[in-house]
């Protein structure tokens, strides 16, 4: 496999990259093979201008998306062959044979959203342990357009005739055919326009004209986006800025998919950048981090805020003065016994149980841990985030009860959060809900995570970079677990414990203060 590591993170630049881009090969199950190129972190303008021919109403208003983080996105298409390979079965419907053909090198069709997360989700299971580390997921609809342009501002990322660089309607023969036959974009990137439609990770919603960062789409919906036009589409569906959108249970012979693939930052992948952070355990173990930048925020609940309990108030103003880098994930059981050479949980039966946050674990349990984290010299200093620091990064610039919204009905929070009546009885793998908006998982749910702080009442004065009271009868914990109902998980509610106390729904989760972030 040939990777290029040279200008691998050219931070926020529009421009067409000049150089071949860096590269990337993954083996699926049954050593099929799947070929990534790296998208670079930048900046550019989403939407069409209201002058664009055939322009849909919803492309506008056209606005600026930064990507602040960078990702590798599938060469091709996801294929039938993969498909199989991860699924065991195949659903399309172009299967038949053509001469100089391999049908299953088409892409798959036929497959709805929820069989591509169906897919995903086996293929992040079944890549345990894989020399890639990272994680598989569906692109945002701001990452494909930014991929599909390629550093491009006109409806196509070509000049010419649509049909010499893509598959669409009058010149496809009625079907899809196989992957990479047509020329690949400025950014390595094949059959971005035609072929299928692709899903994205979004639900449907408007665009707003204020500029934005790392878009992810409306936090709920009754629709998903697809792009990129297919093989039953003329011309002007194929455009850059052209949106469409399905049911997730849809399926149709037009419609596929494209892996974008997040790697755990592994230096030999793709160096750390500015947003993100990766520490090397004993093993080889990754621990990710993802910068949280100092700012201001209201601490606390409104007395009107359903579920509300009365030590989270008053609400009060919080400066947090530096920036701060703040796991990804809860600490899980294979990196707790990196550290520890052993596993305290009690949920170790199921086939995933390592990627499972640790539990049955103390505060005091937790200060060992990270004073054995301390001791391996990966620089910085590690440590449990103050109360206000997890509600900080918890809240990711909401105000309402839960970082996926105020959601009355609770029907966000299900793709947010494991919680006790669709939890199972058990803590379940770190990362297979939504994210919040700061890149954050499980930040609601799955277990409960100590503070540094001694628990105590809040006051109403502003505060700057609160640590608590000096002493107390016990410490912090906070974002509910999977024993919980839903309103334990809500941004400001608090729960304590004493510092020796060990239950089946605590773990942690913690913060790294690099050398040169310090504050």
């Amino acid at each position: 496999m040939r990777r290029v590591y040279s200008c691998l993170m050219v931070a926020l630049l529009p421009a067409i990259v000049a150089a071949e881009p860096p590269t990337k090969t993954i083996t699926l199950p049954g050593g099929v093979e799947a070929r990534f190129v790296w998208i670079a972190p930048g900046r550019y303008r989403r939407g069409s201008p209201a002058d664009e021919t055939e322009r849909g109403a919803d492309e506008g208003p056209a606005h600026e998306v930064t990507l602040t983080r960078g990702f590798f996105l599938g060469r091709e298409e996801v294929t039938q062959r993969q498909w199989l390979a991860v699924m065991g079965t195949n659903p399309s419907v172009f299967r038949q044979p053509v001469a100089d053909e391999d049908p299953l090198e088409r892409p798959v069709d036929s497959v709805s959203w929820n069989d591509a997360q169906q897919f995903i989700d086996r293929l992040n299971a079944d890549g345990r342990g894989r020399d890639d580390p990272g994680r598989f997921r569906l692109p945002t609809e701001a990452e494909w357009e930014f991929a599909a342009r390629a550093g491009t501002t006109t409806p196509y990322p070509w000049n010419g005739d649509v049909h010499r660089h893509a598959w669409a309607n009058s010149r496809s023969f009625a079907r899809t055919h196989p992957v990479g036959r047509k020329p690949a974009n400025a950014w390595g990137l094949h059959d971005m326009h035609g072929n299928v439609w692709e899903w994205c990770s979004d639900w449907y919603g408007p665009y707003a004209a204020a500029p934005a960062t790392d878009p992810t789409g409306p936090t709920d919906g009754h629709e998903r986006v697809f792009r990129g036009g297919s093989w039953y589409d003329f011309a002007p569906a194929l455009r850059s800025a052209n949106r469409h959108r399905h049911p997730p249970d849809k399926r149709y012979t037009a419609i596929g998919l494209r892996l974008a693939f997040d790697p755990a930052l592994d230096p030999a992948v793709a160096p750390a950048s500015d947003h993100e952070r990766t520490a090397r355990l004993p093993g080889g173990v990754a621990m990710r981090f993802a910068r949280i930048r100092g700012g201001e925020f209201s601490m606390g609940s409104p007395a009107a805020e359903s579920g509300r309990q009365s030590d989270e108030g008053p609400v009060h103003r919080v400066t947090l003065s530096h920036d701060y880098w703040l796991g990804v994930f809860e600490v899980t059981q294979r990196q707790w016994r990196a550290v520890m050479s052993a596993n305290p949980s009690v949920f170790q039966d199921q086939p995933a149980h390592d990627d499972c946050p640790v539990e049955m674990v103390s505060w005091e349990d937790a200060r060992q841990f990270l004073h054995r984290l301390n001791g391996l010299g990966l620089g910085g200093t590690f440590r449990l985030p103050t109360e206000a620091e997890w509600e900080f990064a918890a809240r990711a610039a909401t105000t309402t009860r839960f970082g996926c919204g105020d959601d009355p009905a609770f029907q966000s929070l299900p793709r947010h959060a494991w919680f006790y009546s669709q939890a199972e009885g058990r803590t379940h793998p770190v990362g297979q809900k939504k994210p919040n908006a700061w890149g954050l998982y499980d930040m609601h749910g799955n277990v409960w995570e100590w503070c540094s702080d001694w628990y105590g009442p809040y006051a109403a004065a502003p505060a700057v970079d609160p640590t608590g009271p000096a002493a107390g009868d016990g410490r912090v914990l906070r974002g509910g677990s999977w024993f919980n109902e839903p309103e334990a998980l809500r941004s400001a509610n608090r729960l304590r414990h004493p510092v020796d106390s060990r239950q089946t729904n605590l773990g942690l989760r913690v913060l790294w203060l690099p050398e040169a972030n310090r504050p």
